[in-house]
This record gives structure tokens, C-alpha cells and sequence, in this order.
């Protein structure tokens, strides 16, 4: 409060003598300054209202948008499972889960799937292998998709938001890379044990014969051959994977 406001108080209160009166600029004075003091508090309240308003309705729309491009990414990488074939090889528990039994394709020392199953295995893995080898324009496909399955447009997103969407669709796609792989080395080990447990069904009379000769060698011998049979099984396996689908196997 200012000197002049003070002297206007203590006139007022000393009484209404014609010298001691306020006059009205004093009064108007005051009671303005009273006023503006209470619209500025007014004012800072108002603001702060305002300001967590909009943060929240913001945190809002972004929750509501995480959530639609959860579900977009979720159908999109669904959609990738039944293009790259792994839907067609699961088999499905009681509980609804998902498992791929590699031994229930793999009869007398070679892959046998039923028609239906290799047409979706091969054609999945020539285009799992077409994807994979251009990520970058792979990733662009994936983030075109899942904004049209979402509904929301780019330039809607906030930074913190495109960032996210961002890692998770490099995740998503990561993830279906190692599903394939993963059933296709499946496969390979597989051949390779049916191989190792018996060796006839190889169909290649040198690695039979050295896999027969583990039987009765030494700890020296059974060392040297057991790494050149392994790398030997496992080009083996993988050659007639990719053989069986008319298409390399991932890396």
C-alpha cells in the first residue's frame, strides 16, 4: 500500500471533518486498487485453471490415441503373421494360446506338411525374406498401415507420441522377424535330431558314416568330428528348409 493510499485511511478513519475528508480521487483511488488486486488474484487463478484444463484434455487425447495405435499395431502385426505363414504351422492349446510344434512336421528325416500348410509356408517365407531385406521401406509400409488402421493422421500425433509410435512399430516388426526365424531354425533343429537319432534318414552317406563313428571313438575323435558333424547338419537342415519353401531363410 502507498503513502497517498495510507493518508486516505487515516483520514477516513479520524472522521468526516471537512479538513480531515477524503476526497472522492482517493476513495476512487483505493477502491480501484483494491479492485485490481482482487481481478489480478482472479486472473492468476483463472489461468492456472485453464492451463491444467488443457494439460489434462492433452493427456487425454494422448491416451486415447496410444490406445487406438496399440490396437492398429496389434492388427497390423496379425495381419504380417498370416502373410508371412506362422498362423498356418501353430497349433492351438485349450486355453487359446498359441505353440509351434516343429515335430509334428518333421516325419523320417524330412519335412512333410500337408498341402494347404506348405503353400501358406512357403509363400510366407519368400515374403518374410522380400520384407527383411529392405527394413527401412518394410517400416514405412508398417507406418502408413497402422495410421490408416487407426485413424489418426501424422500430424495429429505430438512429439512424445511420434517417438513412441516410432519404437514400437521397430518392436512389433523385430518381434515377427524372430517368429519366422525362429520356426524356420525350429524345423532345422528338428531334421537335425531325427538325423543324429538316426542316420539312414539323412540321405547322405558321408555325414551317416561319421555320425556312426561317434558311436564307438574316443573322447579325442568324438571332439573333433562332433563340430564338422554340426556345422555339416545344421547347412544340411537349413538347404532343405529353404528348398522345401523355394525360399532363402532368414538371417
Amino acid at each position: 500500500m502507498t503513502d497517498a493510499d495510507k493518508k486516505a485511511l487515516s483520514r477516513l478513519s479520524r472522521g468526516a471533518s471537512p479538513e480531515n475528508r477524503a476526497s472522492t480521487d482517493d476513495l476512487q483511488s483505493l477502491l480501484l486498487q483494491v479492485v485490481f488486486a482482487l481481478l489480478m488474484v482472479f486472473m492468476i487463478a483463472y489461468f492456472i485453471f485453464v492451463e491444467d484444463a488443457k494439460e489434462s484434455r492433452e493427456e487425454a487425447v494422448m491416451e486415447l490415441n496410444r490406445q487406438k495405435l496399440v490396437l492398429a499395431l496389434e492388427k497390423t502385426a496379425e495381419n504380417y503373421r498370416a502373410r508371412y505363414g506362422i498362423n498356418a504351422l501353430m497349433t492351438y492349446d485349450n486355453d487359446g494360446s498359441r505353440r509351434f510344434d516343429a515335430k509334428s512336421f518333421i516325419k523320417n528325416g524330412s519335412l512333410e506338411l500337408a498341402p494347404a500348410a506348405h503353400k501358406s509356408f512357403s509363400a510366407g517365407a519368400a515374403a518374410a525374406y522380400e520384407d527383411y531385406e529392405n527394413v527401412d521401406a518394410l517400416d514405412a509400409v508398417w507406418e502408413k498401415t497402422v495410421f490408416e488402421e487407426s485413424g489418426i493422421a501424422a500430424t495429429n500425433l505430438a512429439p512424445a507420441e511420434a517417438t513412441w509410435l516410432k519404437s514400437a512399430r521397430a518392436e512389433k516388426i523385430e518381434l515377427l522377424r524372430r517368429d519366422v526365424r525362429g520356426m524356420q531354425r525350429s524345423l532345422a533343429a528338428e531334421l537335425q535330431r531325427t538325423w543324429i537319432d538316426n542316420p539312414e534318414s539323412i540321405g547322405d552317406k558321408t555325414l551317416s558314416a561319421m555320425i556312426d563313428r561317434l558311436k564307438g571313438a574316443d573322447i579325442t575323435v568324438k571332439l573333433a568330428l562332433a563340430a564338422e558333424i554340426s556345422d555339416a547338419l545344421k547347412s544340411r537342415s537349413l538347404r532343405l528348409i529353404s528348398e522345401a519353401a523355394g525360399a532363402e531363410m532368414l538371417k
